[in-house]
């Protein structure tokens, strides 16, 4: 292949991998309120896990940071800020620290002091300026926002606009929202809305079966925090024990009991997705997307993508998401594969991942 040809398949597949993630996490807003592109997810939702993932989503279309500023403006009562910030942590990267400092200090600076500090000290000396890649606006914008810049981020001074689905059938539709307005935003909240969805799924996947370890590593707390709250929530006479059947009957795992007036509406929270282990894939799409654009070596571009691959897919896999496995799983066999056949297969696998969560045929 040509190296003019070869770059210009290289900036194809950067904007496809770029334009799936920016589906999936579509997907994730669309059924939290928004009014956006694409899909709704049916599957369980992460609050906090959603909003990291809408740090790199407004990199690539500005109406998500739009959506996002308003619907933080309107439901930040239900923000686990703790989890959050956490989150932002755990994430180990400046530009989700510089993009949420700067929000969030656009929105209630003193609301928001704990979580911006945070964010603040993960901020470096050696940070260069990085401008959002919108691509998707339709408004021509016309100054820099003076607090973002601050933050070292450039991006024009907005009012966002609210393109939010009506109150009622965001609340309707999201179960966790409901149980955080009943409890406030603490962790048993989101173990009884975790377990909810456990125990009303229909036909349970390994994934589905919610044991203790399982819903600390969920909710990024430690065992002994889960262990309080089950034995709380049981003297209370809001969960009991339960095992798996068949293969998964050593498994201990807790249900909970009917609560009508939180009763899940018919086609939502349809079994678990792990938005944490989902959105750190994402980043990782992205993080290879940029590599199509910068590197000019087929060899190094094959071999980060089986790597890809090896460290992400089996994510996949857990959600039952089903992948082709055509090639080997070494360096060598993969040497009579174009760039073109292995980025296909990540294509398809990703778009499969987005229809899953879907529901679409």
């Amino acid at each position: 292949m040509k190296n003019s040809d070869m770059k210009k398949s290289q900036n194809r597949y950067s904007k496809t991998l770029a334009d799936i993630v920016r589906d999936i996490i579509w997907a994730q807003w669309n059924r939290l309120g928004l009014n956006g592109t694409g899909g709704i997810n049916r599957y369980s939702v992460d609050i906090e896990s959603s909003l990291i993932a809408a740090g790199y989503g407004s990199r690539l279309d500005g109406r998500l940071y739009e959506g996002v500023w308003s619907w933080i403006q309107r439901y930040d009562s239900i923000i686990n800020a703790e989890r959050f910030s956490t989150l932002i942590c755990e994430s180990h990267d400046e530009w989700i620290a510089r993009f949420f400092g700067a929000l969030l200090s656009n929105i209630n600076p003193a609301q928001w002091k704990g979580v911006i500090n945070r964010c603040r000290k993960m901020c470096s000396r050696s940070w260069k300026n990085t401008p959002l890649m919108i691509d998707f606006c339709d408004r021509n914008w016309r100054s820099e926002d003076p607090l973002l810049k601050e933050w070292g981020i450039f991006y024009d001074h907005i009012k966002p606009r609210d393109k939010m689905q009506n109150s009622d059938i965001i609340l309707r539709n999201n179960a966790l929202m409901r149980y955080r307005y009943l409890y406030g935003t603490v962790m048993r909240a989101d173990v009884l809305y975790l377990l909810s969805i456990s125990h009303g799924t229909q036909a349970k996947r390994e994934i589905d079966f919610l044991t203790s370890a399982r819903l600390a590593d969920r909710l990024c707390c430690h065992l002994s925090t889960i262990h309080r709250i089950q034995k709380d929530l049981e003297e209370g006479g809001f969960i009991e024990q339960a095992r798996g059947h068949e293969i998964k009957r050593l498994m201990v795992t807790w249900q909970i009991k009917d609560i009508g007036f939180l009763r899940k509406e018919e086609d939502y929270d349809v079994g678990m997705i792990d938005w944490n282990k989902i959105n750190g894939h994402l980043r990782a799409v992205l993080n290879l997307a940029n590599l199509f654009q910068t590197s000019p070596s087929e060899a190094i571009l094959k071999a980060k993508i089986q790597e890809f691959q090896n460290d992400f897919f089996p994510i996949l896999l857990d959600h039952e998401v089903r992948i082709s496995r055509e090639y080997g799983s070494a360096l060598g066999p993969l040497e009579k594969y174009s760039v073109d056949e292995l980025f296909n297969t990540l294509h398809k696998t990703l778009q499969s991942f987005y229809r899953y969560i879907c529901g679409l045929p």
